[in-house]
């Protein structure tokens, strides 16, 4: 979508939404701890080193 059809707010929320999903996910490899979302109704699961899985990865030493 343009520029023009969303308008000036539209434009700085999805500038901003865009910097928050950055953040988050630097903040979750930062963590080691995988970032969840959903994609065509499924789960998906992005490991710290980026490879998208649809099973949770397995939890190896650390606190729980």
């Amino acid at each position: 979508m343009n520029d023009n059809k969303k308008g000036k707010y539209g434009a700085m929320a999805e500038k901003a939404l865009k910097e928050a999903v950055k953040k988050a996910l630097a903040e979750h490899r930062q963590m080691k701890v995988p970032a969840v979302y959903m994609s065509k109704g499924k789960m998906v699961y992005l490991t710290p080193d980026g490879r998208e899985v649809s099973k949770p990865p397995v939890r190896r030493g650390g606190k729980k």
